[in-house]
């Protein structure tokens, strides 16, 4: 077979390769690492008792969007044998479909046969094209990719970019393979570089037309195409959404709210009040040896020197073994006992330590709520860590059901409802040990009216969490 002279692809006996073109740049090009980081964005959500044919499911750098995206491949048929991907273009037009001309789609985890049967077929529709070089350098499809190898086994590829195509046309031409053994997924993120405030109202009103299924609707987001697809295809098939989460990469990392990139996270299914497979419940977590608890301090407050007073990031020498492991951390300065920061990772994106030097700059420099630090504050400041266990769905039957399942001191607690979303670490308890009051105040803080947390989706975590004082 001839070589294509395009970047990004290249022919061998084995036919012709889409090569990876964003790893290590949205994702690791270490294929154990990669798979690892994948695992773990799907463990933090949970499969719906109805397996979904269609998903939206975003696509940045899996350190932004990872956590969301793992929420919707949770959910994924791992039975299915196709998956139709469609990706907005980044880079290049496409006046309606395209799709690469080439025989594998390839990552760190290997390569992808395409499905060259369904292509031909599709190929068929003067809709569709095959422009390699509109694709050579997309990354909209290209980061979906890994987690579909991990997740299925030995399946076909069908990667359609969706530039200027009808919606309701190109969901006419998808139609015949939107059934079971097939999952359709849109890839696509939601407003981009508004600050947090701002996006995450813009992102529900996007959100609130999906679930409306409004396919004419008010939708802002990079692969609105994509998602206007799905939402036809779910009208002509009679599913429904189910909204799996909601987030910007400020709520994801913690990095500065000015200008953040809104994910959300869709199934549809025929009903769209299936209930999710519970989830154990947390567990207490595992105490840390003295002097683990004091390298983290002491590389905190390295951390929050450095960052203070502009100066590099520390060396962060030899971490102990347990603090290489990914776990979701909060730094939290205090000063004259009053509040001073407070920012961190509710899920194990990073490993342990590099977590608690993220955290301990973004504390002092980046919470919304506080001016940063100055120099002359460090000698008051007084640094704390919370290291979390991984939150687990708490189910309850009614608000004094969960008002019972709940314990003061031990639980940290997460509220989420649609696009809002907060959460209390557990030495919150200490200031507010009313139950009623202590999840008013996180509905409020969510976003949310005071009562809330009456109806809201609930997780909890527990903490081991010290001080510079211990």
């Amino acid at each position: 077979m001839a070589s294509l002279n395009c970047q990004g692809a290249s022919s061998s006996g084995g036919g012709v390769v889409r090569h990876a073109a964003w790893a290590n740049a949205f994702y690791t090009a270490d294929s154990a690492a990669l798979r690892a980081d994948i695992n773990r964005f799907v463990a933090g959500g949970k499969p719906l008792a109805e397996k979904p044919l269609l998903l939206i499911c975003p696509h940045a750098g899996y350190i932004y969007s990872g956590p969301v995206a793992g929420k919707s491949y949770a959910t994924l048929d791992r039975s299915a044998k196709t998956a139709i991907v469609l990706g907005p273009p980044h880079r290049k037009p496409v006046e309606n479909l395209n799709i690469v001309d080439a025989d594998y789609y390839e990552t760190p985890l290997g390569r992808v046969p395409l499905d060259k049967k369904i292509i031909a077929e599709l190929r068929k529709s003067p809709l569709v094209a095959a422009d390699n070089q509109a694709d050579a350098m997309e990354h909209s499809i290209e980061v979906q990719v890994p987690f579909l190898q991990v997740l299925l086994k030995n399946f076909t590829l069908v990667p359609i970019m969706v530039g200027g195509a009808d919606p309701e046309a190109a969901a006419r031409l998808l139609l015949p393979y939107a059934k079971s053994g097939t999952v359709i997924i849109a890839s696509s993120d939601m407003s981009h570089f508004f600050p947090s405030d701002s996006a995450i109202k813009i992102d529900k009103r996007s959100i609130d037309a999906i679930l409306s299924q409004n396919a004419e609707g008010d939708i802002d987001a990079c692969g609105e195409r994509p998602i206007r697809v799905v939402m036809h295809l779910a009208k002509k098939l009679g599913l429904s959404p189910v909204l799996l989460d909601a987030r910007n990469s400020f709520e994801t990392t913690g990095e500065s709210p000015d200008r953040v990139v809104g994910y959300s996270a869709f199934a549809y299914v025929k009903d769209p009040h299936a209930a999710q497979t519970p989830a154990p419940a947390a567990d207490a977590p595992a105490d840390l040896a003295p002097e683990v608890k004091t390298y983290l301090l002491k590389l905190a407050r390295q951390s929050l020197d450095a960052a203070v007073q502009d100066k590099p990031r520390p060396d962060a020498g030899n971490p102990p073994a347990i603090t290489r492991e990914n776990a979701g951390c909060f730094v939290t300065l205090t000063m004259h006992g009053e509040l001073r920061g407070c920012i961190g990772y509710i899920e194990g994106i990073k490993p342990l330590y590099e977590a608690v030097m993220d955290n301990a700059k973004n504390a002092a420099l980046d919470d919304p709520r506080f001016s940063p630090v100055t120099p002359g504050e460090l000698k008051d400041i007084k640094v704390e860590v919370s290291v979390l266990t991984k939150p687990a769905p708490l189910e309850y039957k009614g608000p004094q059901d969960l008002l019972d399942k709940l314990v003061p001191g031990r639980d940290g607690v997460i509220l989420q409802q649609g696009y809002h979303q907060s959460t209390f670490l557990p030495q919150v308890w200490d200031q507010l040990p009313d139950k009623v009051q202590f999840l008013e105040h996180l509905s409020v803080k969510g976003g949310m009216p005071a009562d809330g947390w009456k109806t809201a989706n609930v997780k909890r975590y527990r903490a081991i969490h010290f001080d510079e004082s211990k």
